[in-house]
């Protein structure tokens, strides 16, 4: 405290004493509501779509570049080993014969005919003995062809088949009805063995009796070929 008077200045220091100790904490107060959310705003409106600008024009195409030197030939390699030997070429025994001038053929009730064959083919080791036939003159396995075009007087079941040695070759043997005046091919190819001396002709038959016609231009043909 100082007093102030017109003939005395008095200072006078009172001592602070020491700061008590905090308080308790008070409990905190309640949480207010949380307030309403506003309204959205409006959304601002979209501006329009800038234009494309224009395509660029295209580079020049450069040049081809000059083509690269070939490559060094390699080296020749060496040769392999000979192979066996092949077979012989050509074929050791063929022939053939064939009719190639119109023909009619009387045939009786399920008797075979033989088909005339008058004109011969080359050969080689066959012979053309007796008429119309094929002599093979070397056993081996054979490639037998043949061939007939055939029409008839009156509808019947016609069958063609080639013969060795008067008997039918099972697998030649072909059977057809035959409507008037209307021709049929009768054709195949077998492989069959054969003896020395074997006779191959072609002969033909039906159920009743009539009369067969091998018409113009080739009409049959028969051919054999040894395979081995």
């Amino acid at each position: 405290m100082i007093i102030i008077n017109p003939d005395y200045l008095l200072n006078f220091v009172i001592p602070q004493g020491p700061t008590g100790p905090n308080g308790i904490t008070g409990a905190t107060g309640p949480t207010g509501a949380t307030g309403a959310t506003g309204s959205q705003g409006l959304a601002g409106a979209t501006g329009p779509t800038g234009a494309t600008g224009p395509q660029g024009l295209a580079g020049i195409t450069g040049p081809t570049g000059p083509q690269g030197l070939a490559g060094a030939t390699g080296p020749t390699g060496a040769t392999g080993v000979t192979g066996p030997t092949g077979p012989a070429n050509g074929l050791n025994a063929y022939g053939g014969k064939y009719s190639d001038a119109p023909q009619t053929i009387n045939l009786g009730v399920g008797t075979q005919t033989q088909i005339a064959l008058p004109s011969a083919m080359p050969n080689l080791n066959t012979t053309y003995t007796p008429a119309n036939s094929i002599t093979v003159t070397q056993a081996g396995t054979y490639e037998i062809n043949y061939y007939s075009n055939v029409s008839v007087a009156l509808g019947t079941t016609v069958t063609l088949a080639v013969r060795s040695n008067g008997t039918n070759i099972p697998d030649t043997v072909i059977s057809r009805i035959l409507s008037v005046g209307v021709g049929s091919l009768y054709s195949g190819s077998v492989i069959v063995t054969l003896p020395a001396g074997a006779v191959i002709d072609m002969a033909i038959s039906a159920l009743l009796a009539v009369g067969v016609t091998l018409g113009s231009g080739v009409n049959a043909t028969l051919s054999v070929k040894k395979l081995n």
